[in-house]
């Protein structure tokens, strides 16, 4: 079971490569249609996907629940994909919700100015360097102004790749060959089980989640719910202990025989203590 997770810079080619290695070792291909139809399978109205789906929100949107409900609808959809395994998904933040997952391979795709240049033109059928160009930057910003809204993430830092791979320099097919043959040799049958267990575990966070937000509508900025073993760790940023009390004590009691531990952050009881 691997699980590969695709970004790409607009004109890279980036999901061409995608399907053909999707293609050539029986993967399932995941990109932004088959993404957003089962997002919206889930409940999560299209007015709402499209307001978030790789692209900055309003000012007004970042402060309400609808960016919760986006990502927590893209995180579930993102974790079954994960659980299924063999399978390729191209963009939407995937490679940062699977990032712990051992087995999870995530590149990025690149190439020059001047090729991305003849791509569009290609693929768009623009006739001008200038409207390819215009197209081009639209696609860049959007495509950092949603990771950095939705994930605090700079897409310019590779750190949290394997690879970034310019597609301008290595033709399609021997790419694909390439990653092809590094993927048989690097999955094993222990990964794959370490790949289960912990994606498991993701999905046992996220169903964590959900329920201290939207069930018991606790007020946790940032909740990040980590799972490992049987120790649950909390982190995240509130205004009052009672909230991290209030958590704790649901986890424990719904979620018995997992030792629950709190990181979570409290800025404002200090106010209160002075009385």
């Amino acid at each position: 079971m691997a699980i590969l997770t695709f970004t790409r810079q607009i004109g890279s080619y980036g999901d061409e490569i995608g399907m053909m290695v999707a293609r050539r070792l029986g993967y399932i291909f995941y990109d932004k249609n088959e993404i957003e139809k089962r997002i919206i399978a889930k409940g999560l109205p299209k007015e709402e996907f499209v307001k978030f789906d790789e692209r900055r929100p309003s000012f007004r949107d970042r402060f309400t629940k609808s960016r919760d409900r986006y990502l927590n609808y893209l995180s579930a959809v993102i974790l079954e994909i994960a659980a299924q395994g063999n399978c390729v998904i191209m963009g939407r933040g995937a490679f940062l919700f699977l990032r712990d997952v051992p087995g999870h391979i995530a590149l990025r795709f690149v190439t020059t100015p001047e090729q991305r240049l003849i791509n569009i033109k290609e693929m768009t059928g623009f006739t001008n360097d200038k409207a390819a160009l215009k197209f081009i930057n639209t696609s860049d910003k959007r495509q950092r102004d949603f990771y950095k809204s939705c994930f605090k993430y700079d897409l310019s830092n590779p750190t949290t790749l394997h690879a970034t791979v310019n597609t301008a320099l290595v033709p399609p097919d021997m790419l694909s060959e390439m990653l092809i043959t590094g993927i048989k040799s690097y999955i094993t049958p222990e990964i794959e089980l370490e790949d289960k267990k912990r994606v498991r575990e993701l999905i046992l966070a996220q169903e964590m989640t959900n329920k201290l937000i939207f069930e018991h509508g606790l007020h946790i900025d940032d909740l990040w719910i980590k799972v490992r073993e049987n120790t649950i760790t909390l982190h995240g940023l509130t205004s009052f202990h009672a909230t991290v009390e209030r958590a704790v004590t649901i986890l424990e009691s719904e979620y018995s025989g997992y030792e629950v531990k709190s990181e979570i952050r409290c800025v404002q009881d200090t106010r209160f203590s002075k009385a």
